[in-house]
């Protein structure tokens, strides 16, 4: 027995509405070819489906089972339609987003807080984590979008796009006399206590070799891979550090407040996504969201 979509979909109308009148309203179609397909429906299924009693249309037992299974059908068609209507508008689904801490804690944090304030039905998750750690989880299909400030060169399994440029900034106590001046020099830091990132990290590596090139020494402190840890010492008094714009903007440490420096050290960022497989709508559009943070000034 093979059954007819539009024969089924006639008797499910005519059974949610009671009328073969309104039935065919509902179908847009005729009232005597909705009464077609019923019957072709009857003498298919060799059941009686409806009778009349007056100007009721009266379902059979048969009917009433049927209809059951075919409603199950229908709703599952529907919920199907629902699911790829929230697909395209993204308004469901899953985004892993990857983060060094220095964003993380900042600007993908604020990112991730716009995508979901109008996608209440996408599942959202951030991991924040060193750059190698992000790449490595990216090119193990575990993240769908990750930001890390990573060297020139090749990655396998994973697609970069690099964000706009931002150079960094000084970040000193309130009451420090470096805090009166508008532009900070990289000559007004000798002598310092500047507090380091690591030597490792890209952004410091330039702002030693323009130090050296200016021939500017500090008394350096401490050294940490964490640009918050390195706001938090500031605010403890401990002396200058310089990173990027972002924590220095976000850090809620008090005391402290920051300058531009007048000699650019760019601090690069890079999106990275896995590389063997299609970008989803979700990722993309974080991807916009996150070019338009990077746009505004810090």
């Amino acid at each position: 027995m093979k059954l007819n979509p539009r024969q089924l979909e006639a008797f499910r109308t005519v059974m949610l509405t009671g009328s073969m009148t309104i039935a065919a309203e509902s179908l847009r179609v005729s009232q005597p070819a909705v009464s077609r397909l019923i019957r072709d429906l009857e003498v298919a299924l060799s059941l009686r489906l409806f009778r009349r009693e007056g100007n009721r249309l009266i379902p059979s037992t048969e009917a009433q089972f049927l209809y059951a299974e075919v409603d199950k059908f229908y709703q599952g068609i529907e919920r199907i339609e629902r699911v790829a209507e929230d697909l395209m508008t993204l308004r469901t689904g899953t985004l892993r987003i990857g983060s060094m801490s220095a964003l993380g804690l900042t600007v993908v944090a604020e990112g991730a807080r716009r995508f979901v304030q109008d996608r209440p039905g996408v599942r959202t998750s951030l991991d924040v984590r060193n750059s190698m750690s992000v790449l490595e989880l990216t090119s193990a299909n575990q993240l769908d979008i990750g930001f890390v400030q990573v060297p020139a060169g090749d990655y396998p399994g994973l697609q970069l796009i690099h964000m706009p440029k931002v150079d960094a900034v000084c970040v000193m106590r309130s009451d420090d006399p470096l805090a009166q001046k508008d532009v900070i020099r990289l000559e007004d830091l000798h002598g310092l206590r500047l507090i380091s990132l690591n030597p490792n990290n890209p952004l410091q590596r330039r702002l030693d070799a323009a130090l050296e090139s200016h021939g500017v020494t500090g008394m350096s402190s401490v050294d940490t891979t964490s640009a918050h840890f390195a706001c938090n010492m500031v605010s403890g008094g401990f002396g200058v550090t310089v990173c990027d714009p972002f924590t220095a903007s976000y850090s809620k440490y008090p005391g402290i407040t920051y300058r531009k420096l007048e000699q650019s050290i760019p601090f690069e960022v890079s999106m990275v996504f896995p590389g063997h497989q299609q970008r989803s709508k979700l990722a993309s559009d974080f991807m916009g969201i996150m070019e338009q943070i990077f746009k505004v000034p810090v």
